[in-house]
């Protein structure tokens, strides 16, 4: 009796126990998961809004298909959208499936601007302004050219970047020299800045623009080619310009020429567009000459300007600059278009992202040529102008010819030039340092392609300079002819520089 006694109560001991130590185990699992909730609580960790299904993110990306492309942006597009407005949330996803799409970013962490992080901009404005040119040894004086007008002609307070391809493209000498325009001039050498794809920039000339632009430090910037000049100051018109300020994206239009348009090209946009299941943009069927098939060129890109505080536009310069790697431009963009000057706006149009083109196609500025310098050509084609004159019955004004290197856009009102590329020398291809003569200008008309072309229609003296012939050429406004000559005195200033700026026992120019 008193064994089973003695065994009852070891029984009910050991059963005292086991319940004291599953209590302690509820407890401290109670304890544990209420800590894990306060901490989740704390960092409000939520699931990220991914709309790639795994298949998307690890397909392959085939170099001819843009369209898809232009779905992936997409994507990453509303994506971003999402992380901005929440702060918290994880984007290691996303910077994953960015580096998926566009490998050329790998290695640039910190190094780009990016809105949706935080890493990059927690010392940069959105509203910091900067205009970023390449540079290389050919187009240096040139360049000199530029950041000089915009700091002494026209009081320019944006930040000014040169971006170049290592020291071979832009030598530690013409740096310093350019430096001397302006100590304020920051450089970013691109092959710092993308160091996976070198070779890509190496020799890269038109190529490199969309890297600049991308690499530039500035949330508003402004894309600028070496050989372009302003006539007037650019600073406000990410606020002026409406399209612009509406969209973050402004591009330019080149000459309304062409033989009749580049069926090629616009075909196999419009294959891509089909890929990328949209429908044509308002500006191309309302107001493209390209898309309707009458010219062959759609943009000058020698002006780009993009509001990179905004992840769609940031994402569709991504884009172009994909369009402008070695292996996609040598395949694919060089084949259909001349150089990069499409891809800025294509690469928008297949993302869905709206942009705005300067309504007005480009013209020219520079002198008119004397009628006894004419040619036999010249005079038959104001022949050809007199009979349009017999037929209409009305009396007009004599055509005259103005040849130019130098092509000119309007402002955003369309009464005043704005800016011109080709430099102020006469010929930029020669070593002369004479300047290009501009007391005229004629310019387009927007989508209308008898307005948009000249009277005579654009024709090329040796192959390279535009000349025109018509009764509607402008003699250039007071003011702006007080700007060039303005410009022309810095020109000759930067040019006497140049000359006496020595390293190693060589003058710069």
């Amino acid at each position: 009796m008193l064994l089973l006694s003695s065994r009852y109560n070891r029984a009910i001991g050991a059963l005292i126990s086991i319940a004291l130590i599953l209590l302690l185990y509820i407890t401290l699992a109670t304890e544990t998961t209420r800590s894990w909730l306060a901490i989740s609580s704390n960092f409000r960790i939520r699931p990220t809004p991914n709309p790639f299904t795994v298949e998307e993110l690890y397909q392959e990306v085939n170099i001819t298909d843009w369209g898809g492309m232009g779905r992936r942006v997409k994507k990453l597009s509303h994506w971003a959208t999402s992380l901005i407005k929440d702060p918290s949330a994880d984007r290691s996803a996303f910077e994953s499936a960015l580096l998926l799409l566009f490998d050329f970013l790998r290695s640039t962490e910190g190094s780009i601007y990016k809105p949706w992080s935080s890493s990059t901009n927690s010392t940069t404005s959105s509203l910091q302004l900067g205009i970023v040119v390449c540079v290389g040894s050919k187009n240096v004086h040139m360049a000199g050219h530029l950041i000089a007008s915009l700091r002494r002609v026209h009081d320019s307070k944006a930040a000014i970047e040169v971006a170049y391809a290592g020291d071979d493209d832009l030598s530690p000498g013409k740096r310093a020299f350019l430096k001397t325009l302006d100590p304020e001039l920051s450089f970013i050498n691109l092959l710092d800045v993308f160091p996976t794809i070198q070779s890509d920039l190496l020799g890269g000339g038109w190529a490199m623009k969309p890297f600049a632009l991308l690499a530039s430090s500035c949330p508003r910037a402004i894309l600028v080619d070496a050989d372009a000049i302003f006539l007037s100051n650019p600073d406000s018109i990410f606020d002026a310009h409406p399209g612009l300020s509406r969209t973050g994206a402004l591009f330019f239009h080149d000459r309304g020429a062409g033989s009749g348009g580049s069926t090629r090209g616009k075909q196999w946009l419009e294959q891509q567009m089909q890929a990328a299941s949209i429908s044509p943009s308002h500006h191309l069927t309302n107001e493209s000459l390209f898309w309707s098939g009458q010219v062959d060129y759609e943009a000058d890109s020698g002006v780009v300007a993009l509001d990179k505080s905004r992840p769609a536009i940031v994402l569709g310069l991504m884009f172009a600059t994909w369009m402008n790697t070695k292996k996609v431009r040598d395949a694919v963009t060089y084949t259909m278009f001349h150089g990069d000057k499409e891809t800025f706006w294509i690469a928008m149009e297949l993302s869905g992202v709206e942009y705005s083109f300067d309504p007005w196609y480009a013209g020219a500025i520079g002198e008119i040529t004397d009628r006894e310098d004419w040619d036999e050509g010249d005079r038959q084609r104001a022949s050809g102008l007199g009979r349009q004159e017999k037929e209409e019955s009305v009396v007009l004004p004599e055509p005259e010819k103005l040849c130019s290197d130098h092509m000119l856009h309007l402002d955003h009102s369309g009464q005043a030039p704005f800016w011109f590329n080709g430099g102020m020398y006469r010929d930029k291809r020669t070593d002369t340092l004479e300047l290009a003569r501009m007391t005229h200008y004629w310019v387009g008309n927007t989508s209308d392609i008898r307005l948009t072309q000249p009277e005579s229609g654009w024709f090329w003296l040796n192959g390279v300079i535009a000349c025109l012939l018509e009764r509607n050429i402008m003699v250039l406004p007071e003011e702006v002819k007080r700007v060039v000559e303005r410009i022309e005195k810095e020109a000759k200033r930067v040019d006497e520089l140049a000359v006496d700026f020595k390293w190693e026992g060589q003058g710069i120019l």
